[in-house]
């Protein structure tokens, strides 16, 4: 699963981390090995020192009990050997106001994601396996950046909060954005709050074949030929993520709970103004998700991601956009990818200071078929369709 860069030498005004040890001893916001969680902060300027951009890492799901403990050989379990600073670069995070024109001197936000579960579990037993202990505790993580961001770093005087991430910190974009914006609006009611979920419109594609053992640690590794859906079933059950999750979906699914871990039917109930950055051939969706079948059916999974995009997120909220392209890649196209003639911070912007316009635009979209290399130059222009 693709996670954002990070430069590994630091310059003097990168990113400084802030370890929650006090929000792990007292509300257990602890990583999957029981550290304390962490985060970064970079400082805005300008006209931006009231405004933030918050990241939830990407890193996949641990999906079986012995997924989580591998992940134990990476950060992506551990905040043991988080450096102090990080080198936050490109792309949403740039600087620069050509690259970056809405947000290049906001405050950023990098949320190390040490969880396995999109910041979502609230399991308040620890698991024992193989004489190793795992917590499952990605919705305090959560809310212990949120408050020690709103309490002790000045978001609580917030005029505009966007909240992204990419892969599976794209679905926790999805998951989350509404407790996000409930919090600050909860002390800055007047605060523009939006969304930005970066290839993390992960569809529930479920293999009929595949019959989910969803208790079962036997789930190992890469989840192939339909098995995404057993896995993230899996992670929401042992991760005990019933409250970490879009409530509204949760009330609206008794018994099944679970599909509300999944992008598309979480979308359908996010009052946020969120906008989808996703590619209609998600490389990482066309091996995981839809597992092995050519052309004919990687066409037939870009038609789904589009077809469900519309109908749920941009069908059920009027202020919902997207940007759609038909590259075949995952993450990382800030500036690579043009559709009517803008770059995909072009097209941010554009969707971001026309929130409040009725007829502001909501959707880029290539529409052309598989494969389409070109499609992911930007001097390749296609008109797109326009829902207003």
């Amino acid at each position: 699963m693709w996670r954002w860069a990070l430069l590994a030498v630091a310059a003097a005004d990168d990113a400084v981390k802030i370890e929650l040890t006090e929000a792990a001893a007292s509300t257990g916001a602890v990583c999957l090995d029981g550290t304390p969680a962490a985060y970064y902060l970079e400082k805005g300027s300008g006209d931006g020192i009231n405004k933030w951009y918050i990241h939830h890492e990407g890193g996949g799901w641990c999906e079986s009990l012995d997924d989580c403990l591998g992940r134990s050989k990476t950060d992506l379990r551990s905040s043991k050997a988080y450096p102090e600073r990080r080198t936050l670069y490109g792309g949403y995070f740039s600087r620069d106001a050509r690259e970056n024109p809405l947000m290049h001197n906001w405050n950023m936000v990098f949320m190390t994601y040490c969880d396995g579960g999109s910041f979502s579990g609230n399991n308040q037993t620890v698991t024992v396996y193989k004489n190793q202990s795992l917590f499952f505790r990605g919705k305090r993580i959560r809310e212990a950046i949120a408050e020690d961001l709103m309490e002790k770093r000045g978001m609580k005087e917030a005029t505009d909060l966007m909240v992204s991430g990419c892969s599976a910190g794209g679905l926790a974009t999805f998951l989350h954005a509404d407790q996000w914006c409930d919090r600050l609006h909860a002390d800055k009611p007047s605060a523009k709050c939006a969304a930005l979920p970066d290839s993390g419109f992960f569809i529930d594609n479920q293999d009929p074949s595949v019959k989910c053992a969803p208790w079962s640690p036997g789930l190992l590794g890469e989840t192939i030929n339909g098995n995404y859906h057993c896995g993230l079933k899996w992670t929401f059950w042992i991760q005990n993520a019933t409250a970490g999750v879009e409530q509204k979906c949760i009330a609206a699914h008794p018994g099944q709970e679970w599909q509300c871990m999944f992008a598309e039917h979480a979308a359908e109930h996010i009052g946020t103004p969120l906008f989808a950055l996703q590619s209609e051939y998600d490389s990482w969706q066309t091996s995981h998700v839809q597992g092995p079948g050519g052309v004919r059916k990687t066409q037939l999974l870009g038609k789904n991601i589009t077809q469900r995009i519309l109908t749920s997120l941009l069908g059920r909220n009027p202020k919902s956009g997207a940007f759609l392209d038909s590259c075949h890649h995952h993450c990382a196209a800030w500036n690579s990818i043009r559709i009517d003639g803008d770059l995909v911070s072009t097209a941010v912007e554009k969707w971001y200071n026309g929130l409040d316009q009725r007829d502001n635009k909501r959707l880029w979209e290539q529409n052309q078929p598989f494969p389409c290399e070109e499609c992911c130059k930007p001097d390749f222009q296609q008109p797109s369709q326009l829902i207003v």
